[in-house]
């Protein structure tokens, strides 16, 4: 992918990928995604091998971000030059004057609010954001707009020193009670497939694979969802008892836990070779080569889960 002469002269100062993550309106697991899988973007490397992005790549990211939300599919879009997506998206803006995201202002004031409340320790102002949230966006809308959002920004404003542990401890509790009461909402008599959701042993970090069994059952599908930090051999229990058509495996932190590597060889070495096992989640690039070698599918976001799904679901049938 080339740049223009005009690209070339906007490509200092470089940020990481969570400022890029931020400025773009992306997670910083998409943005990986779409290096990795679609070469859309070829960020540089510091002396520490951490990704650094130009002006240019986060307006590059804006601009495929915008023709997505547009209904077009990031394989389709991600190597088109810039020019080509400056007119697909209908803007003429020259790159990297303007990278910031056109987020509507709602989404933005709900994590907001979000935020404030889990500051202040508030229950009652963080129960009314959520509850708002639902009443604005519709579910796949809500954990992309405003779950996924709200929980990085709280981690960034801990790291920085503007949040404390007790104050994300307090968003995740709130969030955790209030996607199993989704999930419970969202269930429907069994009539599809099985799938069991879970995380690995060591991985204690349920947000995402709660947002994973909701999606799928809103993709039709029986979910059977056993919590997190589950050994190989118990989800193993748990396919084989319920006859599981798939697996969904979330994994948010630590993205370098030892113990993993072996938990997702042995869970494939159980596993029947042809039950698909589904991988997502923030940490997920940590173990990328282990997943790879056991030729886990990895979505890209839950959009893309829901329309492997139905895929699957399809050829089941």
């Amino acid at each position: 992918m080339s740049k223009s002469a005009a690209a070339k002269l906007i490509e200092s100062p470089r940020c990481p990928i969570n400022v890029a993550a931020r400025r773009s309106g992306l997670t910083a697991h998409v943005i990986r995604a779409w290096e990795r899988r679609y070469r859309a973007i070829t960020p540089d490397r510091s002396t520490t091998a951490r990704r650094l992005y130009s002006d240019w790549e986060v307006q590059r990211l804006v601009l495929l971000r915008q023709a997505v939300q547009l209904g077009h599919r990031i394989s389709e879009v991600a190597n088109l030059p810039m020019e080509e997506l400056h007119a697909l998206v209908g803007r003429d803006t020259l790159p990297g004057l303007e990278a910031t995201p056109r987020i509507p202002f709602t989404r933005l004031r709900l994590v907001e609010v979000a935020i404030a409340a889990a500051a202040g320790m508030d229950s009652q102002a963080f129960l009314q954001s959520l509850l708002q949230a639902t009443r604005t966006l519709t579910v796949p809308a809500l954990f992309e707009d405003f779950v996924d959002p709200l929980m990085h920004e709280i981690g960034v404003r801990w790291r920085d020193g503007r949040l404390r542990v007790v104050h994300e401890h307090f968003a995740s509790a709130h969030l955790r009670t209030f996607l199993g009461d989704l999930m419970t909402s969202s269930s429907v008599a069994p009539s599809g497939p099985c799938i069991v959701v879970t995380t690995p042993f060591g991985q204690h970090h349920e947000l995402g694979a709660l947002m994973v069994a909701i999606t799928a059952m809103r993709a039709g599908w029986e979910v059977v969802y056993a919590g997190s930090s589950l050994p190989a051999e118990e989800v193993q229990h748990a396919a084989e008892v319920r006859n599981a058509r798939a697996v969904a495996l979330s994994l948010c932190y630590p993205s370098d836990d030892p113990r993993i590597e072996g938990q997702l060889t042995k869970l494939r070495k159980l596993l029947p070779q042809t039950l698909p096992i589904f991988v997502g989640g923030s940490a997920s690039e940590g173990y990328a080569p282990t997943l790879s070698a056991i030729g886990a599918r990895r979505p890209l976001d839950l959009r893309e889960f829901s329309a492997e799904l139905d895929a699957l679901r399809a050829r089941l049938a």
